[in-house]
């Protein structure tokens, strides 16, 4: 089982990214209808899927109408499936056993749940390993977590957790293909995590 630590550099953007392959690429837009999947992000082409094939439990959202304008050029937050019942509630992605990733979820209340909440709290696991907590300091603040890690198995978890502090929820879940070479600390007993991602001068620039 993969041991998390955490990665305290920053990860630098020098030049825009320009999605181009996509060969194993799995993008899920949480809460969709199941109508909808396989629509593509407006901004990066990148096919987006309905989530129930990947999690058992939860229910799906809308963020508020008057929150609609808060989300940017991200298409994928108007939706989201949250966890009001259970401690840990998991998404099961597909990997191949031995090789690289990146999985990335993301988090965006927008006053789903109509409560306007003024904070709330949760953490997230990969697998059975701490990953991050989530911190959201009113209903228009978004989150993202990212982890590099190598997979253990045909298949990963990764759970949305409740700690009493709020309920659990996710916008977006992500898992990305990396070239094995990468990363070179990252093997399948240490994963690490995003401490900060900044753009050092680009004058755009596209997360795959």
């Amino acid at each position: 089982m993969a041991l998390l630590v955490f990665l305290a550099a920053s990860v630098l953007a020098a030049t825009a990214v320009h999605v181009a392959a996509q060969e194993g690429f799995l993008s899920i837009d949480c809460g969709l209808d199941a109508q909808f999947s396989g629509r593509r992000d407006t901004y990066t082409n990148i096919p987006y899927v309905f989530d129930s094939p990947y999690v058992d439990g939860g229910e799906n959202h809308k963020i508020a109408d008057d929150r609609a304008g808060d989300t940017g050029n991200d298409t994928s937050l108007p939706t989201l499936r949250s966890f009001p019942s259970g401690l840990r509630n998991c998404y099961t992605l597909p990997t191949q056993s031995g090789a690289k990733y990146l999985a990335r979820m993301e988090f965006f209340h927008g006053n789903y749940d109509g409560q306007n909440s003024s904070s709330l709290q949760f953490d997230i696991h990969l697998g059975s390993n701490f990953w991050d907590t989530v911190t959201l300091n009113g209903p228009i603040h978004d989150w993202a977590s990212e982890a590099v890690f190598v997979a253990w198995s045909s298949w990963v978890p990764v759970c949305p957790v409740n700690t009493g502090t709020g309920t659990p929820f996710v916008n977006t879940v992500e898992l990305r293909p990396l070239q094995a070479s990468l990363y070179p600390d990252v093997t399948i007993t240490q994963s690490i995590s995003t401490y900060h991602r900044i753009n050092t001068g680009a004058n755009s620039f596209t997360r795959p």
